[in-house]
Parts: C-alpha cells; sequence; structure tokens
C-alpha cells in the first residue's frame, strides 16, 4: 500500500511540474541566426560572435563558419545585444530583439578592416608590412608634429604611405602639417586625398570648408 502511495505521490508530481518544465523550455526556445560581413560583403570567417541579454545577465557565444554565417539556440526572449570580433578587424555590434519561440530577426554584422592590427598579408599593397612597424612609423611621425618639425613629419607620413597605401588617412595629418606651414594648395590637395567615406573623411571635409572660406586656392 504504501509502494502504491509513493509511485501516486510521484506521478502527480510528474504531472504538476510537466507544465512547469514545459514553459521554462518554451521560454527558451528563441532561435536567432546570423552573418557577419567585411565592407566587400564577404562573409568573416571564424569571428567570435557574443551575445548578452539585456539586461546583462546573460552570455552566449559563438564562431562563424566559412561564410560568415552564426546561430544561437535557446536564447530568452527579449532584447539581445551581438558582438563580433576577430583580429584585423575593428569590433562591431547591434541589438535585435528576441522572441520567445520561433525563427528571429537575421542579424548582420558589418566589420571594417583595421589596417593597423591586420594579420600580415603575403600578397596584395600591404604584403609583408608588420603592423608593430606601422604604429611605429606612425608614432615617429605624431611626434615630429608634435615638435613642430613638419617638413620631416610630412616625409615619414608619405614613408608609411608608401608602405601602407590603404592608409589614406594619414593624408589628414599631412593637410595639417602643410596648413601648419601656411602652403594651403598643398593642404588642400592632402585633404582631398582622404576619402569621403571614411572616420578621417568627416574633419578633412570640414578642413577643406574652413580653408577655403579663409580664402585658400581652391
Amino acid at each position: 500500500m504504501a509502494l502504491f502511495r509513493r509511485a501516486v505521490l510521484v506521478v502527480v508530481a510528474a504531472t504538476i511540474l510537466a507544465p512547469l518544465v514545459a514553459g521554462v523550455a518554451a521560454a527558451q526556445t528563441g532561435y536567432v541566426n546570423g552573418i557577419v560581413r567585411d565592407r566587400s560583403g564577404e562573409g568573416v570567417e571564424d569571428a567570435l560572435v557574443v551575445a548578452f541579454s539585456a539586461p546583462w545577465q546573460r552570455r552566449e557565444e559563438t564562431t562563424t563558419n566559412g561564410a560568415g554565417r552564426f546561430s544561437f539556440v535557446g536564447l530568452q526572449a527579449g532584447q539581445w545585444l551581438f558582438l563580433a570580433q576577430r583580429a584585423g578587424y575593428s569590433p562591431v555590434q547591434a541589438f535585435a530583439p528576441v522572441r520567445a519561440s520561433g525563427l528571429g530577426p537575421r542579424v548582420v554584422l558589418v566589420m571594417e578592416i583595421d589596417p593597423l592590427s591586420a594579420p600580415t598579408p603575403s600578397t596584395g599593397r600591404l604584403a609583408n608590412v608588420h603592423a608593430d612597424d606601422l604604429h611605429t612609423l606612425i608614432d615617429a611621425a605624431d611626434a615630429l608634429f608634435d615638435l613642430g618639425n613638419y617638413d620631416r613629419a610630412i616625409d615619414a607620413y608619405e614613408a608609411v604611405l608608401e608602405r601602407a597605401p590603404p592608409l589614406t588617412s594619414l593624408n589628414l595629418q599631412i593637410g595639417h602639417a602643410y596648413r601648419e606651414k601656411e602652403e594651403p594648395e598643398r593642404a588642400l590637395e592632402a585633404y582631398r586625398s582622404v576619402p569621403p567615406d571614411t572616420p578621417a573623411g568627416a574633419e578633412a571635409t570640414a578642413a577643406i570648408e574652413e580653408l577655403l572660406a579663409a580664402g585658400g586656392s581652391r
């Protein structure tokens, strides 16, 4: 009789707990997929993607496959922050809502190449150029600029550009140096060499407008 009562209690407990367990599981069946790309649209392989739940009580992570794709299964419903990191790229992040069940939003993260921390390539315009060497050269050029030795600073920046042509933002510093030397035409030429769609582009555009407003050459 005692054995029968124990069996009944087990059945009753299982009956009560089953909906609760199912409810918890349902609350964690959110599914999110996404892709990490570079500016050219190519998938970034082996990028670390970390998901943080608001208010940052949970953390999940995964890596992208050969096509740059990733996915998370079992995320709780709510707002999540997705952060992508990989050597040679600047970190990028995006928020996305996760539903309690079913397919969630597709997260697209576009990474910018960081030339100063990129792995040393064996081909192309940055072949065999080491990031540490570039940092040292740029620091030396900045020091010359800060000392007011603008001619040598310009030579130093141009030497870096010869080794690493993609570092077009250095033209901004070259323009500043020519401006300090009161050579507006050469300053404008340097500023205009900065691509407008880069972080340095906005500063270069503002410098151009200031020079033209001050009567600099067009």
